[in-house]
């Protein structure tokens, strides 16, 4: 997907890193240097109550310089956003959220996706994590008020989501070349790569998108919209943080 945002010249931005396998059970992760989860940046500074007062001390509010986090931030949210959505990415607690230098969100421990969830149970629901907190750093809030950087969010989003789309095959057949991994990802079977497919909205045909591409778009356009309204510091996202706070200690 990084690949696919950049080669379509968009500013989605996405933090791949690498894993050599050792065995069916180890492996050796990329370490992402500068960075820090959101939980240990709340628990290192515990005057800090919210991501958007860390972005206020860190870069100072109405700098240049947090005008930049801030677009960083949009940029990486909307990539991350998107891959969660499509590839249905769960345990999304702060302690699998990291943060660096520069304001990007990134996303580390992918061990629940496609069709597993911790405890067996979907209770992550949403399209993907977009609490409150995040809304904050967007000058936005629960309610999803218009701001310049939401709206950016949304743009974003819809580009990003029209050219998955585009190259849905290509995604679609690097997953199904792993179902039979036995991962535990893949417990759902064949339907994983059914849902997967169902996620792109493929039902037209490339000869009936030459003709509706406009009213198709229009679609996607509207279909991208209801996934951020139904993300909107979703009541089920909210307790699954507060259950990793309680359970964990994870704010």
């Amino acid at each position: 997907m990084a690949d696919i945002f950049q080669e379509a010249g968009l500013p989605l931005w996405l933090r791949p890193y690498e894993v050599l396998v050792t065995s069916s059970y180890t492996a050796l992760i990329e370490t992402i240097p500068d960075t820090a989860s959101l939980h240990s940046i709340k628990s290192r500074f515990p005057s800090i109550t919210s991501l958007r007062d860390f972005f206020v001390a860190k870069y100072q509010e109405n700098s240049p310089s947090f005008k930049i986090a801030q677009r960083n931030f949009v940029e990486s949210m909307a990539g991350y956003s998107i891959l969660c959505y499509l590839l249905q990415v769960k345990d999304r607690h702060n302690g699998n959220l990291l943060m660096d230098e520069e304001g990007h969100i990134i996303h580390i421990d992918f061990g629940f996706m496609l069709s597993n969830s911790p405890g067996s149970v979907n209770f992550e629901s949403a399209p993907f994590k977009l609490t409150r907190e995040l809304l904050e750093v967007m000058d936005s809030d629960a309610e999803g008020v218009p701001s310049e950087f939401f709206d950016y969010f949304k743009v974003l989003c819809i580009q990003g989501f029209l050219t998955c789309r585009k190259h849905a095959e290509r995604i679609i057949l690097l997953v199904e070349m792993l179902l039979d991994s036995g991962f535990p990802c893949f417990k759902g079977g064949p339907r994983t790569i059914q849902n997967l497919r169902k996620r792109f909205h493929l039902s037209l045909t490339e000869e009936v998108l030459t003709v509706v591409s406009d009213g198709l778009k229009q679609q996607c356009v509207s279909l991208v919209l209801s996934l951020i309204s139904s993300s909107l510091d979703a009541w089920r996202t909210r307790q699954y943080d507060y259950y990793q706070r309680v359970l964990n200690g994870i704010w």
